[in-house]
C-alpha cells in the first residue's frame, strides 16, 4: 500500500457528505484499504489519558461503542503507541500484560493492531484492526501505510468547520470535564447537581451537535473550538 493510493481513495471521500459520515468513510478505510476484516475507532484525551470507544465497523455492519471507556496507562501496548506515536501489531492478544482480558473473550481478538489517529503532532484517538488476512507478520512498509493514513484520519477528524453550535454553558462545561476524564458521578459532585442532571446535560449537547456517542461529542466539540 503506497502514499499515493492512500491519497486518491482521501481525495474520493465526498467533501460535501456530513462530518460524521466522512469520518465513517474514511474509517472504512481502513479495512478496505488493508488485509483487515474489522476496525474500531477510539477517542483519546491526552489530559486525562483516557480512551473511549466511538465506532467499530465489520462486514456485518457499524456499531457503537461508547460502553468502552479506559484509562490506556493500564494498557500497555495502547499506552506505548500513543507515547511512540507508532503504530504496533500484538500477535498474541491474550499474552500476559498484553491486552485486557474482557476485551480479548469480548471480541475474540487473537491479534490487534493499534494505529494512532495523529492530529498535527498530537495523538487524538486510536484504530484498533483485528482479524487480519495477510501472509506471515505485518511488514514495515504495511505498518508505515498505516501511520500515514492514521495521519489522514486524523487531520479529517479536526479539519476546519463553519458549522454553528450553540451549547449552553452548562453543556459546554461537562463535555469539557468529560473530554478531561471525569466520571459522569465525579462531574455531578463537582457542579453539586445529580448525575441524571448531568445526563441531560450530555445528552443535550449531543442532540446539537448531531452525534450518538459521546466520544463522537467530544471530537466534535474539540474541531467546532467549543471545547479543548
Amino acid at each position: 500500500m503506497n502514499a499515493e493510493l492512500i491519497g486518491n481513495y482521501v481525495k474520493g471521500i465526498n467533501p460535501a457528505e456530513q462530518h460524521d459520515k466522512k469520518v465513517h468513510t474514511a474509517v472504512k478505510g481502513f479495512v478496505e484499504l488493508f488485509p483487515f476484516l474489522r476496525v474500531s475507532l477510539f477517542g483519546y484525551s491526552p489530559l486525562s489519558f483516557i480512551g473511549e470507544g466511538i465506532i467499530r465497523m465489520d462486514g456485518s455492519g457499524v456499531y457503537g461503542m461508547s460502553d468502552i471507556r479506559e484509562d490506556i496507562r493500564a494498557i500497555p501496548p495502547v499506552y506505548s503507541v500513543v507515547h511512540s506515536k507508532r503504530a504496533m501489531f500484538v500477535s498474541n492478544a491474550e499474552e500476559e500484560n498484553s491486552l485486557p482480558e474482557k476485551y480479548v473473550h469480548r471480541f475474540k481478538l487473537s491479534s490487534l493492531m493499534i494505529v494512532p489517529v495523529i492530529q498535527s503532532s498530537t495523538v487524538i484517538g486510536g484504530i484498533f484492526l483485528d482479524r487480519y488476512t495477510g501472509a506471515g507478520l505485518p511488514t514495515r512498509e504495511l505498518i508505515t501505510s498505516l501511520e500515514q493514513y492514521g495521519k489522514c484520519l486524523g487531520q479529517l477528524l479536526y479539519e476546519p468547520s463553519d458549522k454553528k453550535v450553540h451549547l449552553s454553558k452548562r453543556e459546554t462545561e461537562v463535555l469539557q470535564e468529560l473530554a478531561f476524564g471525569y466520571s459522569i458521578k465525579e462531574i455531578a459532585g463537582s457542579f453539586g447537581i445529580s448525575p441524571f442532571t448531568v445526563r441531560d446535560y450530555v445528552g443535550s449537547a449531543l442532540r446539537k451537535l448531531n452525534v450518538k456517542h459521546r466520544g463522537q461529542g467530544i471530537a466534535e466539540a474539540i474541531r467546532l473550538g467549543l471545547i479543548h
